[in-house]
């Protein structure tokens, strides 16, 4: 059985001009041996993360894989504590010092679980699909930041609505892939919706 737990649902906010708050969801998956976290969330999230996994039984050096769906620092910030995973993203695979730069586009970590590209936000960004019995769960990362409201659409100044996509075409298409395979969606900087 899979399973699919937002562990720390994430958040974006202006403080103020140019200067915001920011971290993303974390988010456990498993399936059979595979021990999964999506995105770690800023260095600062650590302890919260530790605490939140040690509810569920689970230790960080048991995760197996980390994914992280881009390398924006408030989405990769905490992967040192899974010092046992291999790491994920959208340009290949990491263990230890060895770097595997092979398309990762529909790579399967289970066959329940698959990682596609999904570029837009960023050039290299990633989500994973999973197969549950309520249907596919989409985790997206910025692809989607909180419930179907892009960035583009969330912030008033023409500046501010450009500069968080890198393009804007790949994005629209990465969003309308990911709506039409997925039941439910895990964005960026919110909690679980239903697509």
């Amino acid at each position: 059985m899979v399973t699919v737990k937002v562990l720390l649902v994430g958040y974006f906010k202006w403080v103020k001009k140019d200067i915001c708050r920011a971290s993303s969801t974390v988010t456990f998956i498993e399936d059979g041996k595979e021990k999964i976290i999506v995105d770690s969330g800023n260095a600062c999230d650590a302890k919260k993360i530790i605490v939140a996994l040690r509810k569920i039984k689970v230790r960080p050096e048991e995760i197996t894989t980390v994914v992280n769906t881009h390398s924006h620092s408030d989405h990769v910030g905490s992967n040192f504590i899974f010092r046992n995973a291999r790491f994920v993203d959208g340009e290949g695979m990491y263990k230890d010092d060895e770097f595997n730069l092979g398309d990762i586009d529909n790579f399967a970590l289970t066959k329940n679980i698959k990682i596609i590209k999904t570029p837009g936000h960023t050039l290299h960004d990633c989500s994973v699909l999973v197969k549950t019995k309520e249907g596919i769960i989409a985790v997206v990362g910025d692809l989607f930041w909180e419930e179907l409201v892009p960035p583009s659409l969330r912030f008033g100044e023409a500046k501010e609505k450009s500069s968080f996509i890198t393009d804007k075409k790949l994005y629209k298409k990465s969003q309308e892939k990911v709506l039409k395979n997925a039941r439910w969606i895990v964005p960026g900087h919110g909690n679980i919706f239903k697509a």
